[in-house]
């Protein structure tokens, strides 16, 4: 996505994901998402209190595995809390 990123643009890719996943908001204090594959259906926690850059950063990677597979994700491993800080 080029420039800032909005609300807007979270639920426009949450809506475009529908049927393929289950998104779910909720609060995270250690991470910005979770994908859950293990049941019938996959479902994406998101941080309710991450930022929208954040979120869709999550969404995109969400949506280069259900497209290519497991072994496209660049960054499906464990990791430190990292946040977005704003000037």
């Amino acid at each position: 996505m080029t420039g800032p990123t909005t609300t807007a643009d979270v639920q426009a890719l949450v809506t475009s994901l529908e049927g393929a996943l289950h998104v779910v908001f909720t609060p995270m204090p250690d991470m910005v998402a979770r994908l859950d594959t293990t049941g019938p259906a996959k479902v994406l926690y998101l941080d309710s209190d991450s930022p929208p850059e954040d979120h869709c950063w999550a969404l995109w990677e969400v949506l280069r595995f259900l497209a290519l597979g497991a072994g496209a994700l660049h960054a499906a491993i464990p990791a430190p809390r990292m946040r977005l800080v704003r000037d």
